[in-house]
């Protein structure tokens, strides 16, 4: 099947299934979705979509992106707000403390994933992902870009159902594929009223860097991937099942 699906109005769009664990299993094919906004989906990619069983839909966005660029209402998916920024400074503080900047994206990485407010973020997107057990059904979840906070997003749920991180880095970096026409991207993803930082963001290039600063400073903070599951967001052992059992094949 493939991985990138090219449907009018939407950008940076990508199936999740496919990639192997390293208990041998992989990830079922129409389950998960990961893009940038979708607020522009055409009639028949919607029909592709609710063919495809999307039901939730995972809003990364500030309040005034998603009033700004509204997702789409359907008969067939829910909307679920799901901000990931403003951050509390916590998670900035940590960071700083840690030493570790490699890049600009990481830096930010960093600060959104040790951050109460972003913790608090993915630890919906989780329990969403947990709702999501039902044969024939799926979740899609997106940002602006689809390269940054959803890139976060995919990389925590990927590392938690046991991809290895050359294969999420991989999967991380295929942005840039999709962000070859930077035209066109930027006049679709810079909001001239809307937050600097996030503009900045959307139109960096994803580097390894990023990833590998994720890695370490979870590393450093919370001593394994899982601890930071369990502690961070609510993801304990019996959790962790679940989502295997759900996700994998």
């Amino acid at each position: 099947m493939k991985r990138i699906l090219n449907l009018e109005g939407a950008i940076n769009l990508r199936e999740l299934g496919g990639y192997k664990t390293a208990s041998g299993q992989q990830i079922k094919y129409n389950k998960l979705l990961r893009s940038g906004d979708i607020s522009n989906l055409t009639p028949q990619a919607l029909n592709y979509l609710k063919k495809y069983g999307l039901k939730y839909v995972v809003d990364f966005r500030s309040g005034r992106e998603q009033d700004t660029w509204s997702d789409q209402n359907t008969n067939f998916y829910k909307i679920y707000s799901d901000p990931v920024y403003p951050l509390k400074g916590n998670g900035e503080k940590l960071m700083n403390a840690f030493g570790k900047q490699e890049s600009y994206l990481g830096m930010i990485y960093q600060s959104v994933l040790l951050d109460e407010y972003g913790q608090r973020a993915y630890k919906l997107f989780f329990d969403l992902m947990l709702e999501n057990d039902q044969p024939d059904e799926s979740l899609l979840f997106h940002c602006a870009a689809g390269k940054d906070r959803t890139g976060m997003g995919a990389i925590l749920i990927l590392k938690a159902l046991g991809v290895d991180d050359t294969t999420i880095t991989k999967d991380y970096l295929l942005t840039n594929l999709m962000y070859a026409d930077t035209a066109t991207i930027a006049r679709t993803l810079n909001d001239k009223k809307g937050n600097e930082n996030i503009n900045k963001m959307n139109m960096t290039k994803a580097d390894l860097a990023s990833i590998t600063s994720v890695f370490s400073a979870i590393d450093h903070y919370y001593g394994s991937f899982e601890n930071y599951l369990d502690s961070a967001l609510g993801i304990n052992s019996k959790k962790l099942k679940k989502l295997k059992r759900i996700y994998l094949e």
